[in-house]
């Protein structure tokens, strides 16, 4: 591959030539508190997860959560009152400037080695240089690798791609699909470094790994490595810890749209906000974000579909339908089962533990993308019914969003059983619609 990487360096700006961030945003003063949710009254956890200046971070599956403070606003000072009333609260960042800087400085280091395509998965890497990257290792690998430009064009006017991984004849329409979107919340860079990770083995695997080789020649893998393009590149070059896409939200001050609660499945019906400057703004409609139209139309133009991921940070989970109700789904058992055997391969890897379960086990959601997946609405006309999971990656709160670099290939490794046997086992015995 580098032979044909330095022939395209010309025309692709050798994407392996590594960027380093350039942010405008400090967060002087801001701090992140852990708490216990099992130590906290009700009207307490309300006055937390409804407050518009709270930011959370994770919730786990113990209990605790993460939220920073903003407090170099008036509103994020009455959080922190909040926040310090209580005993089941502690501050565990007091300046979250000094958290990214910190980032920041290995994120230098790790610039320095990655000069050749054998480095790529040694550190993040920007909007441009993931885009040419794939480009790239279709070029190079045309039997497996089939790169879509654009799937269309998010609201500031940046392409969404799509690869498709398959081998054997690519004209068979009836394979059996799994379909994986990344980097939906900006600065979740892990997600799409891991979807990278997993590209780059599926394709590298097909002519050395039978076991890969007979998957691809059976299904297809269909990933969308940019659900978010503009609140990604943002996290580049303005705000590292932005979360939504970039909306102009008319009569506010306030950007952005949670994207991960405008999905059309049960949209605002709990666990979203109606407020512009809250992290889980719902948006004026559901799929009102031209990025969430254009992944929910490609989703269906793929079909069939029997399984998809949603791939975000941190936590360590595996979380499967619903987040809007604590009622069964219909595939519970089904869906429990095969997240137990996930986390089992995963721990296998590294001896990372992740937790299976409900998704309103942590927090209530609504029109989320891995709800939407497996909903009615998504999958009329699929012949299956779409098994449709969160997975949050490394880690569980050391690093959070900021993950070193050196984490990025020990997180992809520890994917791939659990990937494979999704993908296997669904293909073998698929939901019905």
């Amino acid at each position: 591959m580098k032979a044909t990487l330095l022939v395209l360096c010309g025309l692709l700006a050798c994407s392996w030539a590594k960027t380093v961030p350039v942010r405008t945003v400090t967060y002087d003063g801001d701090r992140v508190f852990r708490c216990n949710s099992k130590e906290m009254s009700k009207t307490e956890l309300a006055k937390i997860f409804t407050h518009d200046a709270a930011d959370m971070w994770a919730e786990r599956a113990d209990g605790t959560f993460d939220v920073r403070t903003l407090s170099q606003q008036e509103r994020g000072a009455d959080l922190e009152a909040i926040l310090h009333s209580t005993a089941a609260c502690n501050m565990v960042i007091a300046n979250v400037e000094d958290y990214i800087a910190s980032f920041e400085a290995s994120a230098r280091v790790a610039a320095e080695k990655v000069n050749s395509p054998a480095a790529w998965h040694d550190d993040y890497h920007t909007y441009a240089e993931i885009y040419a990257w794939y480009q790239e290792l279709a070029l190079e690998h045309p039997d497996v690798l089939h790169f879509e430009s654009t799937i269309g064009e998010s609201g500031e006017g940046r392409l969404q791609p799509a690869v498709h991984i398959a081998g054997g004849s690519r004209t068979n329409s009836s394979r059996h699909r799994i379909y994986f979107q990344c980097q939906i919340h900006a600065r979740e860079w892990i997600s799409g470094a891991t979807c990278m990770y997993i590209v780059d083995y599926l394709v590298n695997s097909y002519h050395t790994d039978t076991r890969v080789r007979e998957l691809l020649d059976t299904i297809e893998f269909v990933v969308v490595p940019f659900t978010n393009p503009d609140g990604y590149t943002y996290t580049w070059n303005g705000d590292r810890l932005w979360r939504k896409n970039r909306r102009i939200n008319a009569g506010s001050t306030c950007r952005g749209v949670d994207q991960n609660r405008n999905y059309n499945s049960h949209w605002n019906e709990g666990g979203s906000s109606s407020n512009p400057c809250s992290e889980t703004y719902h948006g004026p409609g559901p799929a009102s974000e031209p990025e969430t139209q254009n992944t929910q139309n490609y989703f269906r133009e793929n079909f069939p579909i029997v399984g998809a991921i949603d791939w975000h940070s941190y936590s360590q989970l595996i979380l499967r339908p619903w987040g809007y109700t604590s009622q069964d789904s219909p595939d519970e058992s089904r869906l429990s089962s095969l997240g137990s055997t996930m986390r089992s391969l995963i721990l296998s890897v590294h001896g990372m533990s992740y937790t299976s379960q409900k998704s309103i086990g942590l927090y209530p959601t609504s029109g989320t993308a891995s709800d939407w997946f497996y909903d009615y609405e998504a999958n009329e006309g699929n012949p299956f019914r779409a098994a449709g999971y969160t997975v949050e990656l490394r880690d569980t709160g050391r690093y959070g969003f900021l993950l070193p670099p050196t984490e990025i290939i020990p997180t992809g490794q520890e994917m791939i059983p659990a990937v494979l046997e999704f993908a296997e086992s669904l293909t073998r015995d698929p939901l019905t619609n």
